[in-house]
């Protein structure tokens, strides 16, 4: 029962910390390790290309908050999206008809990260990344996902 409550709270916050930023922008929490971004890059884009058609697609990157501008997951991001064969909007580029929006939230979880990906609004999905033996940044299990219903 301890063990469980231990978990709680870090998601609890980690929930609360990418509320802090609005429905329409990302978080990015400070990386342990430069080799963190790409995974977490290959990781985001790997969801993405279960739930869109890569030819024919175009993602729009939610923007973090200007303070994190400089962070290292959105270039590794976008990189990962185009090598997928994603078409990326960033910056406030005009949008062509159809994009789709993907708002993504990385969050610190003890030793790992909590990845939080919100698509067009509807289609969510979460992944810890833990670190392995070696150090090294890996997927702590699959995506688990939830698909709202369209607004209307």
């Amino acid at each position: 029962m301890i063990r469980r409550f231990r978990l709680v709270l870090p998601c609890l916050a980690a929930l609360l910390t990418g509320c802090a930023f609005g429905p329409d922008s990302s978080y990015v929490a400070p990386l342990a390790q430069p080799a963190d971004a790409q995974v977490l890059a290959n990781g985001i884009s790997a969801f993405v290309a279960t739930r869109l058609p890569a030819a024919s697609s175009t993602v729009a990157l939610e923007p973090p908050p200007s303070d994190q501008a400089d962070n290292s997951l959105t270039p590794a991001l976008a990189s990962a999206l185009r090598h997928r064969g994603f078409a990326v909007a960033e910056g406030g580029q005009t949008l062509p008809p159809g994009a789709h929006h993907l708002r993504y939230l990385v969050t610190s979880l003890g030793e790992g990260n909590l990845v939080r990906l919100t698509l067009d609004g509807t289609s969510q999905g979460s992944r810890f990344f833990v670190r392995n033996s070696a150090g090294g940044l890996q997927s702590g299990g699959p995506f688990t996902v939830t698909q709202a219903e369209a607004e209307r």
